[in-house]
């Protein structure tokens, strides 16, 4: 489908690097835990959200694990959850152009629950490639499919407000068009964008707030030398990736700042020592964060650590059962990432302070697990099983247990 290629090709957001192949490296995992499996039961196709097999693995013996299907969605580009409902882009619409995925859903799960348009694209025949939210505040990026460089960045503070345009890409041929990356916390959003600046283009992190979502500069920076990217919102509490580049932008270093909203005068504190922490997320007095092996760039496959605000110390975080993760996302509880083994699917109790088993699927079944995101108690993933004639595709949810259940 022409709408995945364009938004992976959205998704390769980085530095000159940025879209290299993303295969983990050949290394020792830094936690071993042993592993077993069962044997997956997939649902058949049906109207509506139906319960699937319960996982007998760990924490998926607890879940009640329910699926959206094809005919609900249509064919979904990106999903997230919004912690109160599960939000992605799709042509369910009849109208939508070919290959497009204009429009953005959101569903609250419940019974005889149906998913809800949120924003109809007057642009049929574009495509929503980047999504997020929090409790139906939502904010995504469009864009066209003809490959020109243009981008347009949108608020919606409920279903049925009037969006509201944060950002647009300026056409300038020497402004990257690579998408924003954004985090929603009510009523704030943060995100990262280029611009054109006076002395060339510049990398900002910009902030809006209700009720007139103006937007502010917070930080900038001369594109050739640096880049921001991937802020993180918690309260008033902001966490960003810097990424600076050698003379000639053959190599970067990479590294995590915490930024306090409240003070403008102070200045970022750098959190990492590595130079490879990038992906960072705020969750009260933790902050976590993705570090790929030395010689592969940021968005790669990678291992997991966290940083303690009120310690100083930097620890590991298990990923098993994986070796390696990508584009982690938390919750009120949970850690979620997408794992570099689709066969495999956990998620991280910073509760119990462990890895825990959601499902494991021999490699004979085709069963995959892809891109879990989790905000609040929700938890939205896809599964894909490869082995019917046409590669069959449906959104799956549970509500993970919160911290006072324990």
């Amino acid at each position: 489908m022409g709408a995945r290629v364009a938004a992976i090709m959205a998704a390769c957001v980085g530095g000159a690097a940025a879209c290299a192949a993303a295969v983990p490296p050949s290394s020792a995992p830094l936690v071993s835990e042993p592993s077993t499996e069962a044997t997956p039961a997939v649902t058949d196709p049906a109207p509506t959200p139906v319960p699937s097999a319960r996982p007998r693995q760990d924490l998926g013996a607890e879940l009640d694990v329910r699926a959206m299907k094809h005919d609900q969605t249509g064919d979904v580009l990106e999903f997230a959850s919004d912690a109160t409902g599960i939000i992605f882009s799709s042509n369910l619409a009849e109208d939508s152009g070919p290959e497009a995925a204009p429009d953005v859903w959101r569903y609250v799960p419940g019974p005889s629950a149906k998913p809800e348009l949120a924003w109809r694209n007057p642009n049929r025949d574009h495509s929503v490639v980047k999504l997020g939210g929090d409790a139906g505040m939502l904010a995504f990026v469009d864009i066209p499919l003809t490959g020109e460089r243009a981008w347009d960045l949108w608020l919606l503070p409920k279903v049925g407000a009037e969006p509201v345009l944060l950002d647009t890409h300026p056409g300038d041929e020497d402004v990257s068009s690579l998408v924003p990356s954004f985090s929603v916390y009510q009523p704030m959003v943060a995100w990262t964008a280029f611009d054109r600046g006076p002395n060339g283009p510049v990398s900002q992190l910009l902030t809006a707030e209700a009720p007139d979502w103006t937007p502010q500069v917070i930080l900038e920076r001369q594109a050739w030398e640096a880049e921001l990217w991937l802020p993180s919102l918690y309260g008033h509490m902001l966490v960003f990736t810097e990424v600076r580049y050698s003379a000639d932008r053959s190599t970067d270093e990479r590294s995590v700042h915490l930024l306090d909203l409240l003070d403008p005068t102070a200045e970022p504190r750098r959190l990492d020592i590595s130079g490879r922490a990038t992906m960072p997320l705020l969750a009260g007095n933790t902050v976590l964060w993705k570090e790929a092996e030395p010689g592969f760039n940021m968005f790669n496959w990678g291992r997991m650590f966290r940083y303690d605000l009120l310690s100083g110390q930097v620890s590991s975080v298990s990923v098993w059962p994986q070796e390696y993760v990508n584009y982690p996302s938390v919750g009120s509880r949970f850690v979620a990432w997408w794992g570099a083994d689709g066969f495999s699917f956990g998620v991280f109790d910073l509760v119990r302070d462990r890895a825990r088993l959601i499902e494991r699927y021999s490699n004979a079944s085709q069963a995959n697990v892809l891109r879990p995101h989790v905000a609040g108690d929700l938890m939205v993933w896809e599964y894909v099983d490869s082995s019917k004639p046409e590669t069959y595709r449906e959104l799956r949810w549970a509500s993970l247990p919160n911290p006072r259940d324990d």
